[in-house]
């Protein structure tokens, strides 16, 4: 028990420390699967019987789909079975929990969630069998891992399980069980495109500032491309940049240079501007432990703002988180 309680109240922290960034909406369809394990209410071991309940292996299957930014609506398959010990047999229960998961955020590398559901499960023992009311409440986290929506998810439940008519000598009429769970997501479907924003026409302007000095020439800092949903530059990433970047601004000494960061469209466009911006900086500072004049160059986000490739696809994504050098001069 004492075990139960220390993975639950750990659960609750790493959530609680987690940022609230919201995702854009990914509406579609998934399909839900994982193992687990459920450890059973100390009231299971019924007097008289010589049951040992401990533990058992768990797994889950269900489809799903994101209702709004703070609710996915889930239905679950589920079982597991109790070893009884001592060659009583087992205690086997199967069902189903339609679920709610109330997200805190929707950021792609790391969703909180609350998970509340209800269902039925059906118990098969030695002694009777019967289908119980559920009722399952805990917490969960779920992780993106691709450019496709596909997620990580780990969770872990309370389950109130009534069984007022299961005929069992000494049984209780309710049994308390705790439940830990990992699993994945896969989306079905093509991720919707974003709509194109629609021209508004504004009054005119104020006069601006006087304009920066012209961009003479843009180059994409090839090879220098990063994971998804990280900024730490790779040591091939390195490499490439001793080979183009810093040949370029060698031959350039009077110039003056942008880099400019860049990412694709999954998140919304605060997350990737940040992200963007943080991607950028990486590059800018390991230019001047090269030895290039920090003076020289400014870095500067632009999220996914400015697309040189399709969206909709995973190497249109790829080819859009990339890092530019505009040379002013």
């Amino acid at each position: 028990m004492k075990l139960k309680k220390t993975c639950f109240a750990l659960a609750g922290l790493s959530l609680v420390s987690a940022g609230a960034v919201a995702g854009d909406l990914d509406d579609r369809w998934y399909l839900s699967a994982g193992i687990g394990y459920a450890f059973g209410d100390d009231d299971r071991e019924l007097p008289g019987m010589g049951w040992d309940v401990d533990g058992a292996p768990a797994a889950f299957v269900g489809v799903g789909k994101a209702i709004n930014e703070w609710l996915n609506l889930e239905l679950n398959l589920k079982g597991h079975q109790f070893d009884l010990g001592s060659n009583n047999g087992n205690w086997n229960q199967y069902g189903a929990t339609l679920d709610g998961l109330f997200f805190f955020n929707r950021n792609p590398g790391f969703a909180p969630y609350a998970v509340l559901g209800a269902g039925a499960l059906h118990s098969d023992t030695p002694g009777d069998n019967e289908t119980s009311p559920v009722v399952e409440a805990g917490l969960g986290v779920m992780r993106m891992v691709n450019d496709d929506g596909d997620t990580l998810r780990a969770e872990i439940r309370h389950r109130w399980d009534f069984s007022p008519d299961l005929d069992l000598p000494g049984g209780n009429d309710t049994f308390n069980d705790w439940l830990v769970m990992v699993g994945v997501t896969v989306a079905l479907g093509e991720r919707p495109a974003k709509p194109v924003p629609v021209a508004v026409v504004e009054p005119a302007p104020t006069p601006a500032p006087p304009p920066p000095a012209p961009v003479t020439e843009v180059v994409v800092l090839k090879d220098v491309y990063f994971c998804f949903d990280c900024y730490h530059l790779s040591d091939e990433a390195k490499h490439k940049l001793d080979e183009n970047a810093l040949a370029l601004i060698n031959k350039r000494p009077k110039a003056t240079f942008e880099l400019a960061g860049h990412t694709d469209s999954i998140g919304t466009e605060t997350y990737n501007l940040r992200l963007s911006q943080k991607r950028v900086d990486s590059v800018r500072d390991y230019l001047i432990e090269k030895g290039v004049d920090g003076t020289r160059m400014t870095a500067k986000g632009y999220g996914e703002s400015q697309p040189v490739a399709d969206n909709s696809t995973a190497a249109g994504r790829a080819q859009n988180r990339r890092v530019e050098l505009r040379i002013t001069e």
